[in-house]
């Protein structure tokens, strides 16, 4: 049974998933308003360069934002980390609200990319280290439905604009990118900080009460103890590893780590070449290539983004923490390859709008439907579940935070090509992501341990770090150094009442 304390605040910490599903599905609509393409490109409406500048920027403010989260999610807490993210990411919305030439709605897509590059990296570290084995595929799965449930938002706020008038027809769905943040720096107010954080700064008994609360009410005081006593261990046992941020940076690359990165960086990035990005930020260009324009085009989008909320709906119920991390990943990525591929060769078919064959078009469109409900079911929530739980504590938020550097470096080039490709080989740009997800699914099969079911400190043992002693044999540890614990634990707790 999963606790209603946990699932409140993790519905609190996923509204930066939600964050990044609007901020990153908004763009996708606002570039198929001819309103903006004149404000931004000038009279012909047409410019790829500076379309695809308004795309990466947002990418390169996620790689920047990365670098920031792994420092401070360790320095300052996980907690007010987020926080801090979602306070960049209004300003941000403010910046491309009002903007006035191109320029200026570069910089507003670069700082809401800043702090959606931070929320991507420390919100799902937050809710890994908050949640229990056997229920953090589905805990963290949350994050993932909420990045399906921003992206659908997205989309039927761009088809809302269709009917303003004017430069309000994109400039309204850009405000509607502040409610999501400005929510999230209120709740940041109310959750509690992670408890791995709070036993890394030995602030115990209030560890002892975050704990408590979230795993009520399946769990008694003793099995608290040996929670606390094996996180405690394992931090321990850890602490002589690192000193520093860029200590931490170098450890990523030791021969120890180095399996564990390059998974995590390549399952994220995996992410953006599996296609998914590109379908969503230029799906409006794909409806033209066979055939369907205007309001019917921004129309398709909004129904395209409840497969995504769908295949969400099925991961949670179905997938999370029942089907193998590893099988979850690898059938999933043979599955894209098939539908895309499918795609390619109807758009063949049927791309040219002057054939007057309508159902080969639908059918193409059916397929990119069917391809955004199979990725939110198989890699929407597990990319980010994988990567949070492989690391050990203190390299999980740098390490999250580099393949979300990554992912972005990833998304720059793919937004940067992806508009010239389109115009000079359409249809044929797909083929790239049938042989991205065929490899993807090789690399899953043969090189990703299984984590699904086990504690963060059982996952380390993995990747080959040494074993945890059993926290039976000092469950009395914490109990035992109450008295001296007491008077520091004293000074901690006037600043947050869990």
């Amino acid at each position: 049974m999963v606790s209603l304390n946990l699932v409140l605040i993790t519905l609190v910490v996923a509204l930066g998933g939600f964050v990044y599903g609007v901020d990153s599905g908004i763009i996708a609509t606002t570039l198929g308003h001819d309103t903006f393409k004149y404000a931004m490109f000038g009279p012909t409406g047409s410019n790829a360069d500076l379309q695809g500048a308004i795309v990466s920027l947002y990418n390169v403010g996620q790689a920047f934002g990365t670098f920031a989260a792994g420092y401070s999610a360790n320095r300052f807490s996980r907690r007010w980390t987020i926080c801090g993210s979602a306070i960049i990411s209004i300003i941000g919305a403010i910046l491309q609200t009002a903007a006035v030439n191109a320029g200026m709605m570069i910089a507003g897509r670069f700082f809401a990319g800043v702090g959606c590059g931070m929320l991507l990296t420390v919100v799902p570290v937050y809710i890994a280290e908050a949640s229990p084995p056997q229920q953090r595929g589905f805990i963290v799965g949350i994050q993932g439905f909420m990045i399906a449930i921003g992206f659908c938002a997205a989309n039927w706020i761009g088809y809302g604009g269709a009917y303003a008038k004017g430069d309000a027809q994109w400039r309204i769905p850009l405000a509607m990118q502040m409610p999501g943040p400005l929510l999230l720096v209120i709740g940041c107010c109310f959750i509690p900080y992670s408890p791995r954080w709070l036993i890394q700064v030995e602030r115990y008994e209030e560890a002892r009460a975050v704990l408590t609360m979230l795993r009520k009410p399946e769990i008694d005081e003793n099995a608290v103890s040996r929670d606390l006593t094996q996180i405690q261990e394992q931090i321990r046992a850890e602490a002589t590893e690192v000193i520093s941020f860029h200590v931490a940076c170098m450890k990523l690359f030791s021969r120890r780590y180095l399996h564990r990165t390059l998974i995590a960086c390549f399952i994220v990035v995996m992410g953006q070449f599996s296609g998914s990005q590109v379908i969503q930020n230029y799906q409006n260009n794909f409806y033209e290539t066979v055939g369907f324009t205007g309001n019917t085009s921004l129309l398709i989008s909004g129904i395209y983004g409840f497969m995504g909320v769908l295949g969400q709906v099925i991961y949670l119920f179905v997938v999370a923490d029942s089907w193998p991390r590893t099988r979850t990943l690898w059938a999933g990525s043979l599955f894209l390859s098939i539908m895309i591929a499918i795609c390619m060769a109807l758009s063949a078919q049927y791309g040219d709008d002057s054939s007057g064959n309508l159902d080969g078009s639908r059918a193409a469109i059916a397929m990119i439907f069917l391809y955004s409900c199979a990725y939110a079911v198989f890699f929407n929530a597990t990319i980010w579940v994988v990567p949070s739980e492989i690391f050990p504590f203190f390299l999980r938020s740098t390490g999250l935070g580099l393949a979300v550097f990554c992912k972005s470096v990833a998304a720059i080039v793919l937004s940067q090509i992806t508009p010239t490709a389109l115009e000079n080989v359409s249809w044929r740009y797909y083929s790239l992501f049938i042989a991205t997800n065929a490899v993807a699914a090789l690399v899953y099969y043969f090189f990703l341990p299984e984590t699904g079911g086990k504690s963060l400190e059982q996952i380390a043992e993995l990747f080959g770090d040494p074993p945890v002693p059993n926290p039976s044999d000092k469950a009395g540890d914490l109990d035992d150094k109450g008295n001296e614990l007491q008077a520091k634990d004293a000074r901690s707790t006037h600043v947050e009442k869990v």
